[in-house]
C-alpha cells in the first residue's frame, strides 16, 4: 500500500513539476514577445531646439510693416519648394535658406537647421506669420485635426504627411521640436490663436512619396 501510494506521489510530483516547466517556458515566451511589441512600438525621440526670433511677436494687426529688402530684376521670389495644407486651404511656395525673401514677412520662412524633404529621417521647419495681415499665411492651422495632410512638392517629387503632434510653447526666441527620430518629418511653427504668449507647433510624419 504504501509503495502504491508512493508511486502516485511521483507520478503526481511528476505532473506538477512538467505543469510548471510548461508555465515557466509559456511566461519566458510570452515575456519576451511583450518586450519585442515594446521595442518596435516605443519610438526614439529627439529634442531639436530651432531659433525662431523672426515670428515670436504678436502678428495681429494690419499695419504690420514689411521689411525693406532689395532683389534683382529677375523677380521678387524663386520658390524652390511648395507647401500646401489642403484643409486649411494653406498653398504656398517657399524659397532657399539664402533668398532674402525666406522671412515670415514675405513668405512661410524655412528656419535655419532645416533638412530638404528628401533628406531621410530629416525635418523639415517652416515657420508662419499667424493673425489678420496679408502675409498671415497660417491663420487656420490650429483648425486642423489629428491625421491631416501636408504635402510638399519639391524637386519633382510630393511628399505627404500626417499630423501627429501638436503643442505649445512659450514664446522665448527658441522653440524645442519634439519628434520621432525614426520618421521623416515636417514642423510647422506659428504663434498660438488667441495668445500673446505662446507659439505652437505642428509635427507631421512622412505618410508617402511620389
Amino acid at each position: 500500500m504504501l509503495e502504491r501510494l508512493s508511486k502516485n506521489a511521483k507520478i503526481t510530483l511528476s505532473i506538477l513539476f512538467c505543469f510548471i516547466g510548461i508555465f515557466l517556458l509559456s511566461f519566458t515566451y510570452l515575456d519576451s514577445m511583450k518586450k519585442k511589441v515594446f521595442d518596435n512600438e516605443n519610438k526614439r525621440y529627439i529634442e531639436q531646439t530651432v531659433i525662431v526670433n523672426d515670428i515670436i511677436q504678436t502678428i495681429d494687426v494690419e499695419e504690420h510693416e514689411r521689411k525693406p529688402v532689395n532683389y534683382d530684376a529677375k523677380g521678387r521670389y524663386d520658390y524652390i519648394g511648395y507647401l500646401s495644407v489642403p484643409d486649411v486651404n494653406i498653398n504656398r511656395g517657399f524659397v532657399s535658406l539664402t533668398n532674402p525673401y525666406n522671412h515670415v514677412d514675405y513668405n512661410i520662412m524655412l528656419i535655419e537647421g532645416t533638412d530638404m524633404p528628401d533628406k531621410k529621417y530629416g525635418n523639415v521647419i517652416i515657420a508662419g506669420h499667424n493673425g489678420h495681415s496679408s502675409f498671415s499665411y497660417f491663420n487656420e492651422l490650429h483648425n486642423l485635426q489629428m491625421g491631416a495632410s501636408a504635402i510638399i512638392d519639391y524637386n519633382n517629387k510630393k511628399y505627404t504627411y500626417k499630423l501627429v503632434d501638436v503643442y505649445d510653447v512659450p514664446k522665448v526666441g527658441t522653440v524645442n521640436i519634439k519628434r520621432n527620430m525614426d520618421a521623416s518629418v515636417l514642423t510647422l511653427i506659428t504663434c498660438t490663436y488667441k495668445s500673446n504668449t505662446k507659439q505652437t507647433v505642428f509635427i507631421f510624419e512622412l505618410s508617402n512619396v511620389e
